[in-house]
């Protein structure tokens, strides 16, 4: 699943490599580092280090000068070009100190220390660069668990025999029983119950199917024993779908546009610039004679002319704000999402786990008085204290924030996607759907409850009220929603639950565009519309569902929860239980743009200091060996303490 907007268009030349052709030439030049810088500072045969700079260039800077190449090429001055006519100049002003019996002018014996260190930092970043740029097959482990293996065939003679998933056809009569997965789609021939279809729609309640009820593989049959006609294979349902097309996805990574390299135009100008300026002074307050000795001075300030430090500009700010994400709670795997969110058009959201928190709460109790109401939420919790699920985890919760405990009971039975009968004492309690209760003859009156689920409650016949449960509204997500509108963020609201929810959702927090019963491979359809239009788009989703969709975004951010088997792969992981988190995500754009403006300001004074220093300095400075490397390092260090401000992220 690939964006139909071209990336090619805006890369340099060293994004269009793979990863394993700078790696090997990254140690292979870290090894010559050591061996040159050794060799200077023993001061060993001068020739000796000319070679080995020699095979620095030839064995690891190669690299750079076909990039350069190819970016010339297209006339873009990139700062694989920016490094290579540092490289150039640096050689030639150590070759012209080392061989010639006449050197040209300058103070320092040489520049091999630093063409070394220029071209080991260069190599290191295209390997960071071009290992986010690679498009990296998508794995998850366990993937095919999602799928049901075996289904219980009804044969002819109406015995039943186990067969595999795959082995069912169009036509087929099978069985499922309370608790098994559905192993094919098709509708329901006999029976009537409850199905989660939380892993296809995002819905934690169960949905109440009846004959002819439409039923998808992979869900869980929670009611009673149905029989159902086989309609689709297991190879052509939604959940193979699903899984077929991450197994043969690619996740785009997020790519952020290499901001050096629209500064790097600037610095080769200035770098010109300040050389021929160094040359004419010098020319004449040298004198006449030797017009050729003064291209020393050209040489030399090229040669520093990209510094150390502004190959950091970018890094440090990155890996900073990423600690500093780490410590809100939001992993950034692609930094590139950040810009990618800052420039979106269109944001989607899933709602259940993404807008609301995806675990039901009871919003409501509905009964006489508070004695009646106490009276209730008693018999609730009593019945529902040992069974697992959304509804009886609600119950819990509410009857502890109320400090009303549970009963003992003798014995219970759960009826599956219906509710629960309990004797505690000498009383009969039931828990469960309107509809069970009614069957069993107690009749409660409910009110209007629009997308709310109902759990009635009686004890010994009678009954005792209801109370509403609702899936409450994430912390934040309204002001998250307005955020984003005034930014001029096209916000779509995708769900596969029902019209009701989706649509009240969509009211509550202001979103004006929504679509419900939508399937996975539909919502990435729908996304896949808005992409090909060339609009660039960012999904924010949380379960299984959501996985293809947010393949086709050009970026996707989770909510971390223990449905998520994806978090290793998508651009951003929440694991925050608020909405803010997508505003911190936009505030953290422009902090960290702040900091690498303000990295580039100071690695270009740091370096205009430098090369000051060098040419109007006392000559006998530079005859330390040490002494240029330190001058080197202090932009470096002044970068790395402006990006360390990024761990603190309010």
């Amino acid at each position: 699943m690939k964006s139909a907007r071209p990336q090619a268009a805006v890369e340099s030349a060293s994004l269009s490599m793979p990863v394993k052709t700078y790696i090997y030439r990254f140690w292979l030049s870290l090894l010559l580092l050591i061996v040159i810088s050794y060799s200077i500072f023993m001061a060993s045969f001068a020739v000796g280090v000319l070679i080995l700079s020699l095979l620095d260039l030839v064995l690891c800077a190669d690299i750079a000068f076909r990039n350069a190449w190819n970016d010339l090429g297209k006339g873009r001055f990139s700062l694989s070009v920016l490094i290579s006519l540092s490289l150039i100049a640096s050689f030639g002003y150590g070759l012209s100190k080392t061989l010639l019996t006449n050197p040209l002018a300058g103070p320092i014996d040489n520049l091999y220390i630093p063409m070394a260190l220029l071209i080991c930092l260069y190599l290191w970043t295209c390997v960071r660069n071009a290992r986010g740029k690679e498009r990296t097959q998508v794995f998850i482990k366990k993937l095919d668990d999602f799928l049901p293996k075996s289904g219980r065939l009804v044969q002819p003679d109406h015995r039943e025999r186990m067969v595999f998933a795959r082995e069912l056809k169009e036509g087929d009569i099978i069985r499922v029983k309370a608790g098994e997965r559905i192993p094919c789609e098709g509708e329901i021939a006999r029976g009537e119950t409850a199905i989660d279809e939380s892993l296809i729609t995002g819905n934690m309640m169960p949905t109440s199917k009846k004959i002819g009820g439409k039923v998808y593989a992979g869900t869980l049959n929670k009611g009673s024993v149905i029989m159902v006609r086989v309609k689709k294979t297991l190879d052509q349902s939604v959940i193979a779908g699903i899984i077929h097309a991450i197994k043969n996805s690619e996740r785009r990574r997020c790519i952020r546009q290499e901001i050096l390299d629209k500064y790097t135009p600037w610095l080769i100008l200035w770098s010109v610039v300040l050389a021929l300026a160094g040359y004419i002074y010098f020319y004449w307050t040298g004198g006449y004679s030797r017009p050729l000795h003064n291209i020393g001075i050209v040489l030399l300030i090229i040669g520093l002319g990209c510094p150390l430090s502004f190959l950091f500009a970018t890094i440090l700010p990155s890996g900073f704000l990423r600690l500093g994400a780490k410590y809100k709670k939001i992993d950034i795997h692609a930094m590139g999402a950040l810009e990618v969110l800052h420039k979106s058009d269109v944001v989607f959201f899933d709602k259940t786990g993404t807008l609301t928190y995806g675990e039901l709460r009871i919003a409501s109790v509905h009964t006489g008085n508070e004695t009646a109401r106490r009276r209730l939420i008693t018999a609730l919790a009593t019945a529902e204290q040992f069974v697992d699920g959304p509804f009886a985890n609600a119950v819990m919760i509410y009857s502890q924030q109320e400090n009303i405990p549970p009963k003992s009971v003798r014995c219970f039975d759960v009826l599956p996607g219906l509710g629960v009968s309990a004797i505690s004492g000498k009383d009969t309690i039931l828990a469960g759907r309107l509809e069970w209760l009614r069957e069993q003859g107690i009749e409660v009156t409910v009110g209007p409850h629009d997308r709310q689920a109902v759990i009635c409650g009686a004890k010994n016949g009678k009954p005792l009220g209801y109370v509403l449960l609702d899936d409450e509204l994430r912390k934040g997500a309204k002001e998250m929603i307005e955020s984003l509108r005034k930014q001029n963020k096209e916000v779509i609201l995708m769900s596969g639950d029902n019209e009701a929810s989706v649509k009240a959702i969509a009211a509550e927090t202001g979103i004006e565009q929504y679509n419900f019963g939508v399937l996975p491979q539909t919502k990435a359809e729908i996304l896949g519309n808005y992409v090909s239009l060339g609009k660039k788009t960012v999904m924010v989703g949380d379960g299984f569902n959501d996985i293809t969709a947010l393949l086709r975004s050009d970026a996707g951010v989770v909510f971390s929860s223990g449905k998520n088997v994806y978090n290793n792969w998508v651009d951003v992981v929440v694991r925050r239980s608020d909405l803010h988190a997508i505003t911190d995500l936009f505030g953290m754009y422009k902090r960290l743009n702040t900091a690498i403006r303000a990295n580039i300001v100071l690695s270009l004074f740091f370096n205009v200091l430098l090369l000051a220093a060098i040419l109007f300095a006392p000559s006998h400075i530079w005859q330390e060996r040490w002494t240029l490397l330190v001058g080197l390092l202090v932009g470096v260090l002044f970068v790395f303490l402006n990006s360390m401000r990024l761990l603190r992220i309010k």
